[in-house]
């Protein structure tokens, strides 16, 4: 895990040393989180500075957080608070699963705020607005969002009756569960599937039926859902990788580097108005719909096999138009 999210990993820390079904040394966790255990121990050091009651158990031979340990509110100043209201707006904006939790946390947030910020938050909020792109109405899924969660904090598999896009067909799976996310404004779930015997993507609102059973399952240590990411451009899980290069003139080529697309990306500036921009992913599908949305500024250089997918696209297209 990057520095930049080292916070994040000291909260996941917290979170694991507190499960009272397992347990965690030193190289236990420094192996969950892909670091050293130079790394983790600076970690420990970090979280004893914030006052955090770590300890190593002699007798279990792990390490653990005092039981009666809760954090404090947080101190925060005014761009910290800014930060968080308008990170949770962005949220809101997104239908938010946890919407109620979130508007009750903001409330106790803000409440604890001194006199001189409460009046100038809020109409600092008031005056930004952040503008969504499409996204999935999370209402009616609630229940779905409880069962899973339900079943990852009690580690319990699950059955679902799924609706695939691609075949149009609606199966059943039994998953266990590994990770909630959000992609593209819709809810994702990352669970390895016992139909396929390996970790895949299922977007919640496609579920139909959901039930918790009885059978318990374990994470597996190396799992992670940064690196079953990784490879692919959306949530789309090809199953090789694909060296693609692109050639983007005109607007496109001003526009395309603008955006971080992912972290494998490489573009090379040829003059003012082209570039060829690099990337390897195995989500085809979902790339050939991007190369497809900058029409003529877009061509496919390699590989072969893409670039005559998306002729064949567009002689198709051509045939609806022709026709009309």
């Amino acid at each position: 895990m990057a520095d930049k999210n080292r916070i994040f990993r000291i909260i996941k820390i917290m979170m694991l040393l507190n499960e009272s079904y397992n347990s965690w040394n030193a190289r236990k966790i420094a192996d969950y989180f892909g670091i050293s255990i130079r790394t983790f121990h600076r970690d420990k050091s970090l979280m004893e500075e914030l006052g955090i009651p770590i300890y190593y158990d002699h007798n279990l031979k792990c390490y653990r957080i005092l039981d009666n340990f809760r954090l404090k509110s947080p101190d925060l100043d005014k761009e910290e608070t800014e930060a968080v209201f308008l990170a949770a707006k962005e949220y809101q904006n997104r239908n938010f699963p946890m919407k109620t939790e979130l508007e009750s946390a903001l409330a106790k947030i803000f409440n604890s705020l001194p006199e001189y910020l409460k009046g100038s938050i809020g109409s600092y909020i008031k005056n930004y607005e952040i503008i969504s792109a499409p996204f999935v109405k999370l209402e009616k899924h609630q229940q779905k969002f409880n069962k899973i969660k339900e079943a990852m904090s009690s580690n319990l598999q699950i059955m679902v009756k799924y609706y695939s896009m691609s075949s149009d067909e609606i199966r059943e799976r039994k998953l266990n569960c590994y990770n909630l996310f959000f992609n593209n404004g819709a809810p994702y779930l990352s669970a390895y599937c016992h139909l396929r015997e390996e970790t895949r993507f299922f977007r919640i609102d496609r579920i139909k039926e959901i039930e918790l059973l009885a059978e318990e399952y374990q994470i597996p240590e190396d799992y992670s859902l940064d690196n079953e990411l990784a490879a692919t451009w959306g949530v789309e899980q090809g199953k090789e990788d694909l060296a693609l290069k692109i050639k983007f003139s005109g607007r496109a080529a001003r526009f395309v580097p603008e955006y971080h697309w992912s972290d494998k990306q490489n573009i090379e500036r040829i003059n003012d108005n082209e570039i060829i921009f690099s990337i390897k992913t195995s989500s085809k599908e979902e790339i050939k719909s991007w190369i497809l949305s900058f029409g003529s500024d877009a061509e496919v250089l390699q590989p072969a096999s893409l670039k005559k997918e998306i002729e064949a696209e567009i002689k198709k297209m051509l045939k609806i138009y022709q026709h009309n």
